[in-house]
């Protein structure tokens, strides 16, 4: 038989009879002429490719999902339209590519042979089953992905590399779960059917091989071939079989990258994006050349918004950390988001110099989460805005005045001054009370009036605090002044606070307390415009209330007795701080603007006053973007509820070595454990960006059974 005769009866015939026909020895004299892409393969009735959106679910589960005959014929029946619809994809090949190289033809006719063969084995099994070709819907979307293809380059890329190579994963996945449900015929079939996939995927590589650019790499090459909707991750099933892909020819720099790699399934994925100059910035309302030390911060930390993103979410970063990282990361149960390599900053300042890659303008989107919204935000992602679902704000909407004055540590403490007598009324004296509340002044005179009154009124030292800055940042503490002292202030006081107010046009000032514990409520405030309580989580800081790092799991486990009674209400009140920030997240909502949607936290502490006494100060400051606490509250799922874990920020100065030796004790004295299941960290260490990479700290998840001094403290330094 010609194999264009062949082709013919599998891609366009209406039985199964025809698309199974026997052919027995094929030639290859008559390629004829070139056809055009029909809209469907001809089908049955019953197996039209028009049908999935009345589908029931296919039992892919374990064992248990695959108890009953019913259940297992039904898997079966998913694998033989995959390998009917391989079969007129390759049939599709031949008749539209009759110049193709003949050597290449009879390579693709002898594989859709071997693809009618397979999808006779599934049916034999199916009946045995009691299933029916044609019981369930079947979708068409490979046929969709794959059909189109303008070349046969596309064609080995598209089914040969990443349909048939997803088979590699799942054949000896269902191999394996057939034979624990004793089914040893099935699991035998499936046995045969991997050994000829294995022979399938490197027929195709060889030729994508002979076809791809010598000047890419294998991976960069598909990458590249591959079009949207396909992606990498469709060339993986159930588990990663890497034996398998070396057999079938794959290089180990490729089947490392495709372990690592992550990709949206069909849903619009979220964009991350880590600027964490945004309080700064709006304060400015406009962009400023940072300090070193920030843009160490900006590098080091890159990776933060992938601690908070899903598999199938996209997290912009300026370079991508290396494979082995990324393996460490996977090895640690953490989301693997599409990393893209973009410099969306420098991309809105001369869109010459960094253009969006593929990966995003290709792409539609759920949302724009960047770390917060502020002026550098907006003119980085605008150019995305059309992307977004419609009726869903640009950034450019999305950043107003109100926006801005969220910010504001005036706002803040105006909050707190309106809530804090109902509050402490409702809740009792374990809140502070009116003394604590900071007072807003626009100009030095003003300053130096608040300080008197308040040293007058007992006050040991106090704090000026600008009205735009980051966390523990843009502050200056103020002892008690000498008797003979015609001010408060010092000359070095003044001129900083000539420079802030000329910055940020207003300071806080407010007495110091004596701080013992850093609390927070971190929120989500939904598209429907009510606000979530997302978790409470304890922040390690330092003298100046510096980030150091945020407790995960057991956040007071190393407290003493009386802080812990002290927080839940010496056993009488254990609900009262879910309690009270359920109230704050609540009184916030009153607040906020009335399109304020996504992230925002309350930062809280703990203090004791002159007489040793513990109370609360509810509202610190607002913050309205994603906190070092949400990425607190991300990581609890991945840690084991029993241990105690920290993620904290290793400051590599602190260190007496550089920092690729400290991590690699650092990793012998903490080896990371998993459970048992590979989901969740039993203990060790995970560092979330390369030490050998940092410039000057490295995010690191430390997980142990008790809190230790290292997990307080960092390998140096000193934490409240």
């Amino acid at each position: 038989m010609e194999i264009r005769e062949l082709a013919e009866h599998i891609l366009f015939g209406t039985t199964l009879e025809e698309k199974l026909v026997s052919s027995g020895r094929l030639v290859d004299t008559s390629p004829g002429r070139a056809h055009t892409t029909p809209d469907a393969p001809g089908r049955p009735a019953e197996l039209a490719l028009d049908r999935w959106s009345e589908s029931q679910r296919v039992p892919f589960g374990d064992v248990r999902a695959l108890e009953r005959d019913e259940d297992r014929g039904l898997v079966l029946h998913f694998f033989a339209n995959h390998e009917l619809l391989a079969a007129e994809l390759m049939a599709l090949v031949l008749l539209k590519f009759p110049d193709a190289p003949e050597r290449f033809r009879r390579g693709v006719a002898q594989t859709m042979k071997d693809e009618q063969e397979h999808v006779r084995l599934y049916l034999d099994r199916m009946k045995d089953a009691g299933v029916t070709f044609g019981q369930i819907p079947v979708s068409d979307f490979f046929w969709r992905a794959i059909a189109p293809m303008p070349s046969p380059m596309d064609y080995v890329t598209r089914l040969s590399l990443t349909l048939e190579q997803a088979n590699l994963d799942y054949a000896p996945h269902y191999q394996q779960l057939f034979g624990e449900l004793g089914d040893a015929d099935t699991a035998a079939l499936l046995g045969r059917i991997y050994k000829d996939e294995i022979g399938h995927v490197k027929y195709g590589l060889n030729w994508f091989n002979t076809w791809r650019s010598p000047a890419q790499s294998e991976w960069d090459s598909f990458q590249q071939t591959l079009g949207f909707p396909l992606s990498p991750s469709r060339a993986k099933g159930i588990g990663f079989n890497r034996e398998g892909r070396l057999q079938a020819g794959f290089s180990p720099d490729f089947i490392d990258e495709l372990d690592i790699f992550a990709h949206s399934h069909g849903r619009c994925p979220d964009l991350y994006w880590f600027n964490p100059l945004c309080d700064l910035v709006a304060g400015r309302d406009a962009l400023f050349t940072p300090t070193a030390a920030l843009i160490d911060v900006v590098h080091d930390l890159a990776m933060v918004p992938a601690l908070l993103a899903a598999n199938d979410d996209l997290v912009v970063v300026g370079s991508r950390p290396s494979v082995r990282f990324m393996q460490q990361w996977k090895r640690a149960g953490l989301a693997l988001p599409q990393l893209v390599e973009w410099d969306p900053l420098a991309a809105a300042i001369d869109p010459s110099s960094a253009p969006p890659p593929s990966g995003i303008v290709d792409r539609r989107l759920t949302r724009l989460c960047p770390w917060g919204w502020a002026p550098d935000s907006v003119l980085a992602l605008q150019s995305l805005a059309d992307q977004l679902p419609a009726g869903q704000p640009s950034p450019s909407e999305t950043w107003t005045p109100v926006r801005r004055d969220l910010y504001r540590k005036s706002w803040s403490v105006r909050w707190l001054d309106d809530i804090i007598d109902s509050l402490h009324a409702a809740e009792g004296d374990w809140i502070g009370d009116r003394h604590m509340v900071g007072t807003v002044c626009g100009d030095i005179d003003a300053v130096e009036v608040v300080l008197r009154a308040g040293f007058a009124s007992g006050w040991t030292q106090a704090v000026m605090k600008a009205d735009f800055g980051t966390a523990g940042g843009q502050l200056m503490q103020v002892d008690t002044p000498d008797a003979q002292a015609t001010s408060p202030l010092l000359d070095h006081q003044r001129g900083w606070l000539r420079g802030q107010l000329r910055d940020a046009g207003a300071i806080v000032v407010e007495p110091w307390l004596d701080r013992v514990l850093d609390l927070s409520g971190q929120y989500e405030v939904e598209a429907d415009g009510t606000i979530r309580l997302v978790g409470i989580t304890r922040f390690l800081t330092d003298e100046r209330g510096h980030f150091q790092g945020v407790f995960v799991s057991n956040m007071v486990g190393d407290l003493d007795p009386q802080l812990r009674r002290f927080l839940y209400g010496d056993g009488r009140d254990t609900h009262r701080l879910q309690r009270l920030f359920a109230r704050l997240g609540d009184l916030l909502l009153q607040r906020l603007p009335r399109d304020y949607r996504g992230p925002i936290g309350i930062d809280t502490f703990v203090y004791r006053d002159a007489d040793g006494i513990l109370h609360l100060k509810p509202v610190v400051e607002v913050n309205p973007r994603f906190t070092m606490g949400r990425v607190g509250c991300a990581l609890r799922k991945r840690v084991l509820t029993s241990r105690t874990a920290v993620w904290r920020i290793q400051r590599l100065k602190d260190l007496n070595t550089d920092g690729e030796t400290w991590a690699a004790e650092v990793q012998a004295n903490r080896p990371l454990e998993m459970t048992a299941d590979g989901h969740q960290v039993a203990k060790g260490v995970v560092f979330t960006n390369e030490p050998e990479q940092a410039r000057a700290s490295v995010g690191m998840l430390i997980v142990a059974e008790q809190t230790d001094q290292q997990m307080l403290n960092g390998w140096s330094g000193k934490t409240t």
